[in-house]
């Protein structure tokens, strides 16, 4: 894992971004910000998704950034870590060679589709959608990857037609192969076949409760500095990624500048997507429980 620390004094905070995109949104704050709130110290660390998930079952981190569903699991293993923010909306584009295909509907049965861990948000997300349009998703001859980079391995060789990737890792992959075609997102279908506007939350800052209790004035001015700083991301792509790649953040600033307008980077604090949250988790849930953490998390799992 790799930080960076805050030197201001006495009370010390701990920060943890998961790997990937959400970790651009944080690089501007751990970059530049000298000062959050008066009397703390406040440390900044960009770890993986396995390192982040265990740091938060022993409530290690007083905030986190980290995918949606990790949100779901961390609450109903411990029940002591509340969202905050949803700081990025779905980012996964269903991309193919195969004329064939339109979308998430019965023109991908029997197809072979590349996609990222079985059993992982976007799985389960994919395969939410799919049923919704009452397609059979266990016709659908899933190719998994562990990794984004295998990923884009699989589809640039033409090896597997026809994929469902993130950016940034998308804009890398059309680079080595501009034959593929961009079909839709994965926000864009499930806004459409739910009926949720503004689509699902895949990023999330969560907050440990007794942290946001005892020290408001903190949390209120972290919240603002991450809005600062994801709308830095969105409209200086090219210095946000230099800033990532001094924390060994694998986003190139060239990749960021061109796959930034399909990054869905967003910060919208959660009372004012409460309802996207309650549906995802209820979504998600009715297609696989243990994608939550084995039930949909209650009311108090919000900040409020």
């Amino acid at each position: 894992m790799a930080g960076c620390n805050i030197n201001l004094s006495s009370k010390d905070i701990k920060i943890i971004s998961a790997s990937g995109l959400v970790s651009v949104s944080m690089c501007k704050l751990a970059k530049e910000e000298d000062q959050i709130e008066k009397g703390y110290k406040t440390t900044y660390t960009f770890g993986s998704d396995g390192e982040v998930e265990k740091a938060l079952y022993n409530e290690e981190y007083e905030i986190a950034l980290i995918p949606t569903d990790m949100a779901a699991k961390a609450y109903n293993k411990n029940s002591n870590y509340e969202i905050s923010a949803s700081i990025g909306q779905g980012s996964y584009y269903l991309v193919t060679t195969d004329p064939s295909i339109t979308g998430f509907n019965h023109t991908l049965i029997n197809k072979e589709v590349a996609i990222i861990g079985k059993n992982s948000m976007i799985d389960n997300t994919v395969k939410s959608i799919l049923k919704e349009n009452n397609v059979n998703e266990s016709l659908v001859n899933y190719k998994y990857s562990d990794t984004e980079p295998e990923l884009v391995t699989a589809l640039a060789s033409g090896k597997v037609k026809t994929g469902i990737v993130p950016e940034t890792s998308l804009t890398t992959l059309l680079y080595k192969h501009s034959g593929l075609k961009i079909l839709t997102s994965t926000n864009d279908a499930y806004e459409e076949v739910f009926n949720i506007p503004e689509g699902y939350p895949q990023f999330s800052i969560i907050i440990r409760k007794d942290f946001a209790k005892d020290n408001q004035e903190y949390v209120n001015k972290f919240l603002s500095k991450m809005k600062e700083s994801i709308d830095f991301v969105n409209t200086n792509p090219l210095q946000a990624g230099a800033y990532g790649e001094e924390f060994k953040i694998p986003v190139k600033p060239q990749v960021l500048s061109k796959a930034i307008e399909r990054c869905n980077l967003r910060f919208i604090p959660v009372n004012e997507f409460k309802k996207n949250y309650e549906e995802f988790f209820y979504i998600l849930y009715n297609y696989n429980n243990e994608a939550v953490g084995g039930a949909v998390p209650d009311e108090s799992i919000y900040h409020k």
